[in-house]
């Protein structure tokens, strides 16, 4: 996924536009994608990224996560 791909997904995945994805534009976000199974766990593990620990994604985080 190039850069471009990786921030138009993560533009359409921060729904409020505030430069962060939260725990529920996650979810939502993983269910828009065909996440099937354990939202909950997939969210979970997902949120692994958060690495300084805030409860949301920032762009370097969201790209790291889906490296």
């Amino acid at each position: 996924m190039t850069e471009a791909e990786l921030r138009a997904l993560f533009d359409e995945i921060d729904t409020d536009g505030d430069g962060r994805i939260n725990i529920v534009e996650l979810a939502e976000g993983i269910k828009a994608e065909g996440g099937q199974g354990h939202l909950a766990e997939e969210v979970k593990k997902a949120m692994e990224a958060d690495a300084n620990h805030d409860g949301v994604l920032d762009f370097e985080e969201f790209r790291t996560l889906l490296k």
